[in-house]
């Protein structure tokens, strides 16, 4: 990549800071299994493998009314041997047929179960792939995109491959007869590049450009599109799927960058002198050069234009002081303001995780609130901070989207949370919380407490992932344990019960 010969000065507005723009790269995901054993030790416990599914409606809901919910089980999801003795749920993403019949795609630990949520209080599960790998660990991270009618599912099985589902079969399909079905559609694999397995998947599906994150690359420069003999461990592929939705090209490969999530857009922002090009947010992860020398410190926040896949300029790299882990974020339909989430904060305030992913804090708080970062990037090559946004939840947030003037997260032990986008009269971004429903009740806002009779895991039970983009205003949310739950904004304010009468 070529850096971008602009202002490199990142002025962290709120913090009173001044940060130096470095092209720095960053990362690598507390839900990845290079980490060492004894983390994933910790991370099992008995709560995570033998925990009862829990139904709704749920008791702790505001302003959302409960619809639907499928098991895991029954969406064919299977057990990790040796780690979880169910199957769980990951990441969610969303169809809508050309004929407006809407299906959430949930990746499962057997691989992507399709279900139908046209019938919103009726969802129905009509199959899901095969796993390239049964029972292998890397089926806990699995990541859906669309591109016209076809889906690409990525998980982290090593010497796995891009999976692809032609949709356009689904509306024939009826209900699956047993939760082993497999999805009878048009199914390609594609390694091309040198792709063994990657973390996420996101597709610009206004320019037909898929954006891979955390992708594992074969070794030897003569087979991958990096052209290295020795790939370091987290790289990008970036694929042209207007070339062949089936089997694409390689438009770009880019080593040791990339590790986490993107968000690309096709900008339309306030900035005019990138009207017409393909903006990318780069989520990337915690900072490795730091770790390498023992002083861990928060992970980079990029932001490129990728119009030309041979010149992928940096507009602005930066840390912010506060965030741990670059995980995942959004902007307003606005493209005026940058939301970015952080998976670790909370446990590094709680005096969690001492030293592995950040600095150990002096004071922990034990029970920090839930964090949403908020940047100003009216000008792309100068973001700036705006606030940390504190929930009244104690959990860990995880993937959000934004809807409308609505931003939509799945926060794990406190679930889907509903937040008001919200502008004064110069046009400066706020949150504010207004609806949410809380699917996993047996794991209160206490789990970041440092209670020795809960494991580490048992904080990244609850949510993964929300889908709200259906035009129908169905959404459809993963909670791992609990299954797929189908819901949707009430009409009238509710509370607890009332909402599900």
């Amino acid at each position: 990549m070529r850096t971008h010969r602009r202002s490199k000065l990142l002025r962290i507005g709120a913090l009173g800071a001044a940060l130096a723009v470095t092209v720095g790269l960053s990362g690598t995901a507390l839900a990845h299994h290079d980490e060492p054993p004894a983390l994933l030790e910790e991370m099992q416990g008995d709560a995570l493998g033998s925990l009862p599914v829990v139904k709704g409606p749920f008791p702790d809901t505001e302003n959302m009314r409960f619809l639907g919910q499928i098991d895991p089980d029954a969406m064919g999801a299977l057990p990790i041997p040796g780690v979880f003795d169910k199957g769980m749920l990951n990441d969610i993403w969303g169809w809508t047929s050309p004929a407006g019949q809407e299906y959430a795609l949930v990746g499962t630990t057997a691989g992507l179960a399709v279900v139908r949520v046209t019938d919103p209080e009726n969802p129905a599960f009509l199959g899901s792939l095969e796993s390239q790998a049964p029972g292998n660990i890397g089926n806990l991270w699995g990541d859906a995109g669309v591109f016209g009618n076809f889906a690409y599912f990525t998980s982290e099985i090593v010497d796995s491959e891009v999976e692809v589902v032609d949709l356009s079969v689904l509306d024939a399909l009826g209900p699956a007869p047993s939760p082993d079905t497999v999805l009878s559609a048009p199914n390609f694999r594609f390694s091309s590049g040198g792709y063994r397995s990657a973390h996420n998947i996101m597709v610009n599906e206004d320019t037909g450009f898929a954006y891979v994150a955390g992708v594992r690359l074969a070794a030897g420069a003569a087979n991958n599109a990096c052209g290295l003999e020795t790939p370091p461990r987290f790289n990008t592929l970036i694929y042209d799927l207007n070339s062949d939705p089936t089997n694409p090209d390689v438009a770009a490969c880019l080593p040791n960058v990339g590790e986490h999530d993107f968000y690309p857009v096709a900008y339309t922002g306030p900035d005019a002198r990138f009207h017409g090009h393909e903006i990318v947010f780069v989520f990337d992860g915690r900072d490795r050069a730091g770790q390498a020398v023992g002083n861990p410190i928060g992970g980079f926040t990029e932001i490129w234009d990728a119009t030309d896949k041979n010149n992928i300029e940096v507009l602005a790299s930066f840390r912010i002081p506060e965030l741990v882990f670059s995980h995942q974020g959004w902007t307003t339909e606005e493209q005026d303001y940058l939301f970015i989430n952080d998976e670790l904060d909370e446990l590094v305030a709680a005096g969690w995780l001492p030293g592995l992913f950040a600095q150990p804090v002096d004071d922990p708080t034990r029970t920090p609130a839930t964090g949403t970062y908020i940047v100003d990037i009216r000008e792309l090559d100068n973001p700036v901070v705006v606030e940390r946004f504190e929930h009244d939840t104690v959990s860990i947030d995880h993937n959000f989207i934004v809807k409308g003037d609505k931003l939509y997260q799945a926060n794990y032990t406190s679930g889907t949370r509903v937040l008001q986008i919200e502008r004064d009269a110069a046009g400066m971004v706020s949150l504010r919380p207004i609806a949410h429903m809380d699917t996993e009740p047996r794991l209160p806002s206490k789990i970041l407490n440092l209670n020795q009779e809960l494991k580490f895991g048992t904080a990244f039970l609850g949510q993964w992932g929300v889908f709200p983009l259906f035009d129908s205003g169905t959404i459809v949310a993963s909670d791992r344990n609990n299954g797929l739950i189908v819901m949707r904004l009430s009409d009238e304010p509710c509370k607890g019960i009332k909402c599900s009468s």
